[in-house]
Formats: C-alpha cells, sequence, structure tokens
C-alpha cells in the first residue's frame, strides 16, 4: 500500500510538471527570482524571507555569496546572507542557471518549488586558507528535467539536508567543471539526480533522506548512478 501511495505521488508530479514545462504562463506574468530576493525583507531569523506566489513563475537563476577567482584564487564578491525560499508551490524556471549558495558560511532553506530547466547548488571550500561552507535544507521540491543535476553539492556536506524531494530525468550536458580552476572534467559526469561531494572528509555528511528519484529511460531508471552519487 505505501509503495503504491509513493507510485501515485511521483507519478502525479511528473504529469504536473510535464504540463507546466510545455504550458508555462507568459512571460509578461514571470518576474525573475533575482528581483523577488531583491525586494524580500527579514524574517523568521533569515537575512532574506522570501515568500513566492502559489501558481507564479519566476524566472532565472540567483547567486548567494561570493565567487572564486581560479587565477588569483581570491573570493570576490559580496558577503553571504541566511536565506530562505517559501515556494508556495510557484514554479521557478531557471533557464539554464542555478540557485547557488556560495563560499560562505551562510544558510539557504528551501521548500516546496517546482524547479525546471536549472540545479540548486550548495558551494564551499575548506583549504588553509579558506573554510567557507554554506548549510541549508531542501525539502518538499519536485525537479522536472533540471540541468545537470537537481541538487548539487560541490564542497559543501555537513549541515546540508535534502529530504522529501521528488526528481525527475536530470540531463546530462556533458562534463561539469571542477569549481575551483573552472575546467571541465570526465571525472564529473553530469545527469544525476542528487549528487554530492565526493570528499566527505573534508566537508563532512549531509542528510540525504526520503527522496523519490526517477528516470523516463527504463535503462537509465535501472543505473544507481543516476538517481544518486558523489563526485
Amino acid at each position: 500500500m505505501k509503495q503504491g501511495r509513493i507510485r501515485d505521488r511521483l507519478r502525479s508530479a511528473i504529469v504536473f510538471a510535464a504540463i507546466l514545462a510545455g504550458f508555462l504562463c507568459p512571460a509578461a506574468r514571470a518576474i525573475t527570482l533575482a528581483e523577488t530576493y531583491e525586494q524580500a525583507d527579514p524574517g523568521q531569523g533569515y537575512d532574506r524571507y522570501v515568500v513566492l506566489e502559489t501558481g507564479r513563475v519566476y524566472r532565472g537563476g540567483l547567486l548567494i555569496g561570493k565567487v572564486l577567482d581560479p587565477t588569483t584564487f581570491r573570493l570576490e564578491g559580496p558577503e553571504g546572507q541566511d536565506v530562505c525560499i517559501r515556494g508556495n508551490g510557484a514554479v521557478l524556471d531557471l533557464q539554464g542557471e542555478q540557485i547557488c549558495i556560495s563560499f560562505c558560511a551562510n544558510r539557504l532553506d528551501i521548500e516546496d518549488c517546482v524547479i525546471l530547466n536549472g540545479n540548486i547548488r550548495y558551494r564551499g571550500i575548506n583549504t588553509d586558507q579558506y573554510r567557507e561552507q554554506p548549510i541549508g535544507k531542501v525539502s518538499y521540491c519536485t525537479f522536472y528535467r533540471p540541468h545537470d543535476y537537481g541538487v548539487r553539492l560541490q564542497g559543501a556536506g555537513a549541515g546540508i539536508r535534502i529530504e522529501r524531494n521528488i526528481v525527475v530525468d536530470a540531463i546530462d550536458t556533458g562534463w561539469d567543471y571542477i569549481y575551483t580552476t573552472g575546467i571541465s572534467s570526465d571525472w564529473i559526469p553530469t545527469g544525476t539526480n542528487i549528487s554530492g561531494s565526493v570528499q566527505t572528509g573534508f566537508y563532512g555528511w549531509p542528510m540525504i533522506c526520503e527522496n523519490w528519484s526517477y528516470r523516463s529511460n527504463p535503462l537509465e531508471n535501472g543505473q544507481p548512478l543516476r538517481h544518486f552519487s558523489f563526485l
């Protein structure tokens, strides 16, 4: 009975996301996620408490924190912030971009969103020079055909919880890149629904629990690395 309920939930989520992917609301009704983030006020202990509207489409990605210059190996850009995104069932069409919290010790919590055409990343670093690892939670989100991965951890792990999400058909876009150098590598394939950092000794273990991962291609659906991996 429980397995039947899981299958029904997964089937309903796939159908719903597929309809959204084919019939997204007109651009006139859509606003960018970055605009909504900039307009959000502090609340509930977060620097930015972002509350989205049910049924509305938000386009584009979001970067929270700094970036690493691979030539100077210096962190550049604004400081990170503690951010919560309450989706309320909103659609996030990332248009090939990411929601990324990067090179900071801040928190990103995101829940109850339908996410298309992009991915969520937690990116950190642990060296003699820098120790900047984000934390947070991704929960109750539905990912339909996300680019590269649904959720990707790079140099992060401890303090991150990924739970009760549905991830369907992450798109293989080729090799991912070494995030500290910007160089692509065949050791880092894309197309995994949820992927953590392989060097857990440096970054700690995330909590990955009660997620549902599905591939519509039966051959891929039988390959464990298409569902979960540590890269």
